[in-house]
């Protein structure tokens, strides 16, 4: 690139090519589907706060340099990426490229560049389109629509209308963007008769779109595969039928579809533009969901839940509904290692974790077993091993009701360890402790960088703060530390200036919010983590917000659904 402004050209299709290139390589690891759990569905999240920024946007001092390599740069960049070789074609996007890299080898290039390339490719398909203005109301503005189909009266047609989503529905905020925080959408979409690959544009210059389907179609379902980077909320009934299809294993919507709907409907319910008791109810079809996407979205989206209920009483409910929708498939999993293809192996891994994560009871006893016969027999003769793919989980989970004996044991064996994958899932295992002393002893350990080097410090101290155990701890320590924690690392590390959004990001008390705002005030420079705070706040603000309106209907979902 030019310049900082456009980091996006490297790193955005340097996210986005890896994954192409190893589903062309191993289409059996199904990458492309989990491009959603991987990538997009976590900048999605970051992308609908007003703490975020445009994909292109003016940076200048080394802090504004060193922030912009983040989740915008990389997660909606290579998301940006995937939509315009969505509707421009493969073998154009190919095409494409593969002229821009040869007029522009040994030079640098902006944004235009490589959308110039482009251009002739797209222009077959849409003579009368300009990629180029197209492609600017996605890079240029912060955000993304979301779309609202509603049925039309009569016909089988449906109306399409798209505004700017944000998590937070009541925050204002001011129109300082060029296109008015509109988009230039494709639509893709399917029905249970057809799937449309035709792209429909939706200008922002128009108010709406309409689709008419055949007399045959039941629903409709936007965006194939989530390949657009925006989200749809549907009528009533037409989430309803969605629902019924997915309960009904029908063939209508895939692996990508499925994920996209329950990653949808989840933000949607945090956005107060759902009610919780539909995404809950859409969420009941995972009893008979068998691949591994699906579930890694639904991992994600029960565990933000279960933050946000920690401390009350639906949390509690909630770890029996999970534990009550993954009994059929943990049945069918293994604890001994089996021959699997590589997607069957994950599926296993986040089953068993997540039965270990949920307390279900088998999961509990067997974690529990595994763990304390490898610690105990660690370097005799009849020393086990733990299968590479259990470890992470295995670990920790073992370690939830460790003694300090059991404890200390593994701190020897962290600092004996040399292999750096396995310090790794050592260093997690030592935060799993509930009980507060041994995390106490853990931090205090942990600054001594004969024990942790420094660059394994900041992440110790976000798996301790993950620990509801140990959050005060940690974010009482990161306080009292701040000075020298600066002195480590510097202001300009955006690795420390994202410690705080990590370490705050279940607090959900006005109190909570408070102590944040006078440790910002007591330390005014932030550096490179400029942006990391203001997300902080907007988070925490959040979660206040989210126990206000939501906790009580998902309290008495949750209790009607007790089984």
């Amino acid at each position: 690139m030019k310049w900082w402004d456009d980091l996006w050209l490297n790193e955005g299709f340097a996210s986005y090519m890896q994954v192409k290139a190893l589903n062309e390589i191993e289409p059996s690891w199904k990458m492309l589907d989990q491009f959603l759990t991987k990538t997009l569905h976590s900048v999605l999240v970051t992308d609908a706060k007003l703490s975020s920024h445009p994909i292109v946007q003016t940076v200048v001092t080394p802090d504004q340099i060193t922030a912009i390599f983040d989740a915008i740069s990389y997660n909606k960049g290579s998301s940006i990426l995937r939509m315009l070789e969505g509707f421009i074609g493969e073998e154009n996007f190919r095409r494409g490229v593969s002229d821009y890299l040869k007029k522009y080898k040994f030079g640098n290039t902006v944004t235009k560049d490589l959308l110039s390339s482009l251009e002739p490719y797209f222009k077959k398909d849409y003579p009368n389109l300009s990629l180029e203005y197209i492609m600017d109301t996605w890079t240029r503005q912060m955000g993304y629509p979301i779309l609202t189909v509603s049925k039309v009266d009569g016909a089988n047609s449906y109306k399409i209308t798209q505004k700017r989503f944000l998590l937070d529905p009541d925050l204002e905020y001011s129109n300082d963007s060029e296109f008015n925080y509109r988009w230039y959408v494709p639509i893709t979409y399917k029905t249970n008769t057809e799937v449309n690959t035709k792209t429909h544009w939706f200008s922002d210059k128009t108010q709406e779109v309409q689709l008419s389907l055949g007399t045959e179609a039941k629903w409709i379902k936007i965006n194939n595969n989530q390949v657009g980077y925006y989200r749809v909320n549907y009528v009533d009934d037409l989430w309803m039928h969605l629902i019924q299809d997915l309960k009904s294993k029908s063939e209508h919507l895939t692996v990508s579809d499925r994920s996209h709907l329950l990653d949808d409907v989840f933000v949607l319910a945090e956005a107060r533009e759902v009610p919780y008791e539909l995404a809950l109810n859409l969420s009941t079809y995972l009893n008979v969901e068998e691949e591994y996407v699906p579930w890694e979205t639904a991992a994600t989206l029960f565990s933000r839940l279960a933050d946000n209920l920690m401390d009350t009483p639906a949390y509690e409910m909630l770890l029996k509904y999970v534990q009550h929708l993954i009994k059929p498939l943990y049945a069918k999993q293994s604890w001994q290692k089996a021959d699997k293809s590589i997607i069957e192996g994950l599926l296993r891994t986040r089953i068993l974790s997540m039965a270990s994560k949920v307390g279900l009871a088998d999961a509990e006893v067997r974690v529990r077993k595994i763990f304390v016969d490898w610690l105990n027999n660690y370097g005799t003769l009849n020393a086990t091993t733990i299968e590479p793919d259990l470890r992470d989980f295995v670990y920790y989970y073992g370690m939830k009701s460790a003694t300090l004996n059991e404890w200390e044991k593994l701190w020897e064996i962290y600092l004996k360890e040399e292999d750096a994958q396995e310090q790794t899932k050592l260093r997690s295992a030592l935060a799993a402790s509930s009980d507060p002393t041994l995390l106490q002893k853990y931090l205090f350990l942990a600054w001594d960088e004969k024990n942790i080097r420094a660059q394994d410090y900041l992440n110790v101290l976000l798996y301790i703060s993950n620990n509801p155990s140990g959050t005060t701890l940690v974010w009482d320590e990161v306080r009292n530390r701040w000075n020298e924690l600066v002195d480590r690392y510097s202001l300009n590390s955006r690795y420390l200036g994202n410690l705080i959004p990590g370490l705050t990001s279940s607090f959900n008390t006005e109190l909570k919010l408070k102590e944040i705002e006078s440790f910002f005030a007591k330390h005014p420079e932030s550096g490179a983590g400029e942006t990391a705070r203001r997300r902080t706040l907007e988070n925490v603000k959040n979660n206040i917000k989210w126990a206000k309106y939501n906790l009580a209907d998902v309290t008495r979902w949750l209790e009607k659904h007790q089984s």
